[in-house]
């Protein structure tokens, strides 16, 4: 009975209540309409299929909270069962990837063979890179890339609980057998479908070569060869007129809109090592601003100071130009970027407001 979802039809027959009735009975009418438009769903969208069956379900615990007693309530609590089968089913079957042990000993195998690995790629060719940081290896492992990390409402981030608990399962069998199965439970659906149905953007070669930006001369130009402005960007930390980067192993450079959970530094490389990263601000062409706020690589000033070097020496004058080494923990403050470069990073003494960059 679970494994199907009863039509408009078959629930009005199971709820055993007439059509002349059922007209004065708003949440079964609730009900029926969440299902007629189910009904109408082609199923062929994950988004759409999983948001109308929540819908169904929330309409459903509406009416078991107003009317708790009666037969009727029973072929509700069935055809909440019945949708919430199917939107477990749904969400489990989006999540896929390689296991990354079991609980937190299985982490902490996971940490010693893989961190030596990826810092063995960091530091190819006597450069220093920044690996991608282990909180956010499940946004890489899992293969559409759903953002995991991060707390979900007032529960803790799914890592976070699975790490610390004393599961027999891999982290992907535990998001499909226990975590999503809780979280449905607990109210949390939308946000969790939310999701499960985006997930962080991984660029493939050519999608990267467009977000590609290069200097000539002391001028920013995006792929196509027109100056970079970033008026028409934001980012989560610093807001409109700023654009995230990463500056790759080879040197080459990608900026970006910011998304939560859609874009992130790690989109860029597909969770690869970087040498830098943070955030940028371009007036066409000119850079006046820059920080090196990356929570997924988590820069240091080793890596702060080579792009304001690189920069520099593809000739744009860093006097003028505010520059925050974004730590943890710290005041957010800029200073003259060419006193950072000239300190190894650390803050100058000329503090200057970074200059506010405008759409066109």
């Amino acid at each position: 009975m679970l494994n199907e979802i009863w039509t408009e039809n078959e629930f009005i027959e199971e709820s055993s209540l007439g059509l002349s009735c059922r007209r004065k009975n708003i949440y079964l009418l609730n009900i029926d309409k969440r299902l007629r438009e189910y009904g109408k769903l082609s199923k062929e969208s994950f988004a759409e299929e999983a948001d109308k069956l929540l819908l169904i379900c929330k309409a459903c615990k509406i009416y078991v909270d107003n009317k708790p007693a009666g037969h009727r309530a029973a072929a509700v609590i069935t055809l909440y069962a019945q949708a919430l089968n199917r939107v477990e089913k749904l969400a489990s079957q989006r999540v896929t990837g390689q296991s990354l042990g079991y609980g937190q000993e299985g982490w902490a195998k996971v940490r010693a063979v893989v961190k030596p690995l990826l810092n063995g790629v960091a530091g190819s060719n006597g450069k220093a890179h920044h690996i991608l940081d282990e909180e956010y290896w499940p946004e890489m492992i899992v293969e559409n890339h759903f953002p995991l990390t991060h707390p979900i409402f007032d529960t803790p981030s799914p890592l976070s609980v699975w790490k610390n608990s004393s599961t027999h399962l891999n982290f992907i069998d535990w998001l499909r057998e226990l975590y999503i199965p809780d979280m449905l439970k607990k109210n949390s659906g939308p946000i969790l479908m939310y999701k499960l149905d985006k997930g962080v953007s991984y660029l493939n070669s050519a999608q990267r070569e467009d977000k590609k930006i290069y200097v000539k001369n002391g001028i920013i130009y995006n792929s196509r060869h027109e100056e970079f402005h970033t008026g028409n960007m934001k980012t989560a930390s610093m807001g409109k007129g700023w654009a995230i980067f990463v500056m790759a192993p080879d040197n080459s450079l990608y900026a970006n809109n910011h998304k939560t959970d859609v874009f992130h530094h790690s989109s860029f490389l597909s969770g690869a090592p970087v040498q830098s990263a943070g955030e940028i601000a371009v007036d066409n062409g000119k850079v006046v601003a820059i920080t090196s706020k990356s929570g997924h690589y988590r820069p240091d000033k080793g890596s702060f100071v080579r792009i304001l070097y690189w920069l520099k020496q593809h000739g744009v004058n860093l006097q003028g130009i505010a520059a925050c080494l974004a730590e943890p923990g710290h005041k957010q403050q800029f200073f003259d970027a060419a006193e950072v470069w000239a300190n190894g990073g650390l803050p100058g003494v000329k503090y200057i407001e970074p200059r506010r960059v405008t759409p066109t």
